[in-house]
């Protein structure tokens, strides 16, 4: 453990955090109204995990070559551009104030990986998840597209476990305007 230490965001590895999450839980329900500073400091924040160098791996080619045509129906991307992730990023996982919780699945995965699981986990709240889109600017490039059809499979499959199946249809409509 003390090895990943030094890989891990600026926090210690346990801090209380007052602020409370902006939701109960990973699949947005309610829309959020967040300030412009909070936009603002979340990207700054994706920016800076996205620039740390790791060997932890949160996202694998071989998972991404299997189950994207077993859960999207479509031939896999191969990814050229990865990047450092938190790796289950979502509205649970932020506070109001931002701040970044649950870090354990942190690691490379497609650029863009995070931002789109925060806007894929927000599509039952449209207005979010446009927001979302016009604030991560990652997310209308190729490699946003690719990190979004990755994400959407990720988020089909677990909903065919019956982990949050509530987005299914509007993450099926999203790999449909991917493909």
């Amino acid at each position: 453990m003390a090895g990943h230490r030094a890989e891990l965001p600026a926090r210690t590895l346990h801090e209380f955090v007052a602020s409370p999450t902006c939701s109960p839980e990973p699949v947005l329900r309610a829309e959020l109204d967040l300030a412009p500073a909070w936009w603002t400091s979340l990207r700054t924040d994706l920016n800076t995990i996205a620039a740390i160098h790791t060997t932890r791996v949160a996202m694998r080619q071989e998972w991404i070559s299997r189950a994207v045509p077993q859960h999207a129906g479509i031939p896999a991307p191969e990814i050229v551009n990865w990047a450092t992730a938190h790796g289950d990023f979502h509205f649970a996982n932020t506070t109001v104030e931002p701040v970044i919780l649950d870090w354990e699945g942190f690691g490379a995965a497609p650029l863009g990986y995070d931002a789109a699981m925060l806007y894929a986990y927000s599509l039952l709240a449209p207005a979010t998840a446009a927001t979302i889109r016009r604030e991560l600017h990652i997310l209308n490039t190729p490699a946003g597209n690719t990190a979004l059809l990755i994400v959407a499979t990720d988020l089909l499959q677990s909903g065919s476990r019956g982990d949050h199946p509530e987005p299914t249809d509007p993450l099926r409509a999203l790999v449909a305007s991917l493909t």
